[in-house]
């Protein structure tokens, strides 16, 4: 195979590697999972209620992973409801747990 058909195909690989391990697409083309990761976070921040600094959240083809701690099973239910309100989002696997808390 010539080098020159390689070439096109490495740089397309290189440019996703790139989204991939970035954490926002504001300089740069990035993968529709990304720019989803993006608006579902910024929705779960702009949510005063939900403690958004202790959750993660991941898509793979539009499916929204969310992982991380919630303090009440009102947050559980909001932050699912939230990343499903978010266009583009296909489904969501909640992943999160409530944290035990002991007073």
């Amino acid at each position: 195979m010539s080098p020159f058909r390689v070439l096109p195909v490495f740089a397309v690989l290189s440019v996703l590697a790139g989204c991939a391990a970035e954490e926002s697409c504001k300089d740069h083309p990035c993968t529709p999972d990304q720019t989803l990761v993006e608006a579902v976070t910024a929705n779960i921040h702009s949510h005063a209620a939900l403690l958004a600094d202790h959750l993660r959240v991941q898509s793979e083809d539009g499916t929204v992973y969310l992982y991380g701690l919630v303090a009440t099973n009102v947050e559980l239910v909001e932050v699912e409801e939230v990343a499903k309100a978010t266009p583009g989002v296909k489904r969501v696997v909640n992943m999160c747990a409530i944290e035990n808390v002991q007073r």
